[in-house]
């Protein structure tokens, strides 16, 4: 999937973005704090939630998008905005949802394949049943032959948070014996759209996978040579309370063996995990994904930032949308990347490089930036 265009607009919060084209490889979101860069990732990830079922109260959307098919869709909807949502009856999901009260579904241009206004729902041309108004037309008609490699496409959106394997007892994650097994005579495609955690599927790659585990290993200790080895384990349960017995029974964790140590440790830096993280995503997420990185430095040390930069750069299977306020960043992606993001009250914008006139020279271009934010700051005042 590639997302050629969107628009998006958070009638509950006020909150705008205006139309923007996006690159079909890399668009590196800058801006200055609290300009917006987050809440556009968030846009992007509300996108395969509505196409899951979610009401979203007040979103209004405009998206153009090559799927994992070929084909040029465009995906227009609004749901009704609730100033104040009151439970009548806690047990119903009705009471916390929204309705759609417009969606419009098109491929390649002229094609109209759904097309709803309040209850009533059109599917090439043809009256539906009633159907409902909570969830969008791709979830509802997810089986349907046209609308099913739109939903595919939707859920190859995908959010890399490194921090979700992480608990308040270290750097573990529980892999459940049953969800092993189900992978242990499955494809790497399975995996990949499997949808898991990338931890979960890093524990399975490392089981029954060994070849392409192999790979992100090698391209880990390209980024840290001073490691000779890496794997994932079980957690060792010893003096473990009781009452986490049965969590830690199917933590797993990554342990590493630095050159000359002969022993193993699970004493990892947490710039480490990520870094591990970003390559496992890299590596496992189906093709053609829309990977979205928020502050990608985090977490990341100085020694890392280049390599993991570098692979990201090179790799042209996916589209990315990373945010981040690092100079050595900015300054190590070519100003042909760069999405510079502004907001005037509520209205957030994201224009090229070019637009701004910023210099093509990777040393001047850096100055020019900073003096655009600044002067964008000041009008924002």
């Amino acid at each position: 999937m590639q997302i050629k265009t969107l628009e998006y607009y958070d009638d509950e919060y006020k909150w705008e973005l205006a139309r923007v084209d996006f690159l079909q490889n890399l668009n590196l979101l800058v801006g200055v704090s609290g300009v917006g860069k987050t809440r556009t990732l968030k846009a992007i990830y509300n996108l395969k939630a509505i196409a899951n079922g979610a009401s979203l109260n007040g979103v209004k959307w405009n998206v153009c998008f090559v799927g994992d098919d070929g084909r040029e869709y465009s995906w227009i909807g609004e749901f009704e905005t609730q100033e104040e949502t009151i439970l009548v009856d806690e047990s119903s999901d009705e009471n916390q949802q929204v309705r759609l009260t417009s969606e419009r579904l098109v491929c390649d241009n002229h094609k109209v394949l759904i097309e709803r206004q309040n209850s009533d729902i059109t599917l090439n041309g043809s009256k539906t049943p009633k159907l409902s108004p909570f969830e969008s037309v791709i979830e509802l008609l997810k089986q349907e032959d046209q609308i099913s490699p739109v939903k595919e496409s939707l859920d190859n959106i995908i959010l890399a948070d490194s921090t979700s394997y992480s608990t308040n007892y270290g750097k573990v994650w529980r892999l459940p014996i049953g969800m092993l097994r189900k992978f242990e005579k499955a494809k790497l495609s399975n995996l990949q759209k499997s949808g898991l955690p990338v931890p979960i599927k890093l524990s399975i790659l490392h089981k029954f996978f060994p070849e392409t585990f192999n790979k992100i290993k090698e391209a880990f200790i390209s980024v840290f040579p001073s490691v000779s080895d890496i794997k994932i384990e079980t957690v060792r349960v010893n003096n473990i309370p009781i009452e986490l017995f049965d969590f830690f029974k199917e933590g797993n964790t990554v342990s590493i063996r630095e050159k000359g140590v002969k022993d193993w440790t699970q004493n990892i830096s947490s710039g480490m995990i990520k870094t591990l993280m970003y390559i496992g995503e890299l590596y496992l997420s189906p093709e053609n994904s829309i990977i979205l990185i928020d502050e990608f430095e985090n977490s990341l040390g100085v020694n890392c930032l280049d390599s993991v930069t570098e692979l990201i750069l090179g790799d042209k299977r996916f589209q990315f949308f990373i945010t981040s306020h690092h100079p050595y960043i900015i300054n190590n992606v070519s100003p042909a990347y760069w999405k510079i993001v502004t907001r005037k009250g509520g209205l957030v914008t994201i224009k090229n490089s070019e637009d701004f006139h910023i210099s093509e020279s990777r040393q001047k271009a850096f100055i020019d930036l900073i003096n655009v934010l600044e002067d964008n700051e000041d009008m924002e005042e």
